[in-house]
């Protein structure tokens, strides 16, 4: 059995080896679809994508594939659609697992099919001037939607055809005090001067978005309702990333949402990059992970890519979207407290275990 875990592993913590253990037997092998250098929540990851691989591979996962930038920059369900579309592009993997705080399959079946069903309703209480989430959980009304894994693991199963597993996650819960199964609570213990952070550039991010007019704003998939304009007012009176944060935030806007926004911005990810996933992105593998790339240079239904030349083998919007992530890394790269220089994208190698 070949599993497809979608993830971000940021930074790798015991509940990630807990799921990956729990879901592979002998002879099993798992493939993970994991963010690069940018993660969901709208944050730099604390350590970069090559160095998450591989302590993927060194607990379990036998082939890291990358969830580009554009896709791990997504709400809950645009990160779970593509991270899906990778993994059934595969046509190698069979089904999907992922850790939620419930278990019960049927329930977050249910639970899916009631969303889909009501999404309309979703949008009228919107109207209200409420955010997503707050207009889907009045609208569901279920107890299930107060928690990320349970409402991540609902968009696996609303975006999949593969049969889908949920492990019960352990430890205290997302964003608790557990220093073994939290990996907010991880983070809080990293040094700034060893970890790339978005605050240690935080100047540099402050400095692009005062260049930015609203029409600028406008063009970054999420920004809609006239919201190009009060960011952009927000953006002359900030100065921190917080305080833009927080004076941007409305009842209709979650903070996530907005820092996805302000980070798009800063990355110069526009709305022209919202098409389909257009390949195959390799970060690293094993010697299991190495047959089941094997397989799935036979049967993938999107090129594969292993080495910058690749590149050259892709259709102009993958061609585009591999140079934006080059560019992205540049700019990741100042997040350090000795900056990197630019070009380590195109000089990357694949880690092999």
């Amino acid at each position: 059995m070949i599993t497809g875990i979608i993830c971000e592993f940021n930074p790798f913590h015991a509940g990630h080896k807990y799921l990956i253990d729990s879901v592979k037997k002998e002879n099993d092998g798992i493939v993970c679809v994991m963010s690069g250098n940018f993660v969901q929540r709208g944050e730099f990851a604390v350590y970069d994508k090559f160095s998450r691989a591989k302590t993927a591979l060194e607990n379990g996962a036998d082939l890291v594939i990358e969830l580009p930038c554009t896709y791990s920059l997504r709400s809950a369900e645009g990160f779970a659609r593509a991270g899906v579309e990778i993994l059934e592009a595969t046509n190698t993997v069979e089904r999907i697992a992922f850790g939620a705080e419930c278990d019960n399959m049927d329930e977050l079946k249910r639970l899916s099919y009631e969303i889909a069903e009501k999404e309309q309703e979703i949008k009228a209480e919107m109207k209200k001037g409420i955010t997503y989430p707050a207009a889907r959980k009045a609208v569901i009304g279920s107890s299930l939607l107060d928690t990320p894994n349970n409402i991540l693991a609902v968009e696996y199963i609303k975006s999949t055809k593969l049969p889908c597993t949920a492990v019960k996650r352990i430890g205290k819960g997302h964003d608790s005090d557990d220093e073994k199964y939290s990996a907010s609570e991880i983070r809080k213990g990293l040094s700034a001067d060893e970890i790339c952070s978005l605050k240690n550039c935080e100047t540099a991010v402050l400095a692009k978005l005062r260049c930015m007019t609203a029409n600028d704003f406008l063009e970054i998939e999420d920004v809609t309702e006239g919201l190009e304009n009060r960011i952009a007012d927000m953006v002359r009176i900030s100065t921190s990333l917080d305080e833009l944060y927080d004076n941007i935030k409305t009842k209709r806007y979650t903070h996530s949402r907005i820092r996805r926004i302000i980070l798009k911005a800063y990355l110069g990810i526009t709305k022209e990059y919202t098409e389909k996933v257009p390949y195959i992105r390799i970060l690293g593998f094993n010697g299991k992970g190495q047959e089941i790339l094997a397989k799935m240079k036979k049967n993938a239904n999107l090129p594969i890519i292993s080495r910058y030349s690749d590149t050259d083998t892709l259709d102009e919007y993958g061609k585009d979207l591999f140079e934006l992530e080059c560019r992205c890394t540049d700019l990741y790269n100042l997040g350090y407290k000795k900056p990197l220089p630019c070009g380590t994208e195109q000089r990357s190698k694949v880690i092999i275990l």
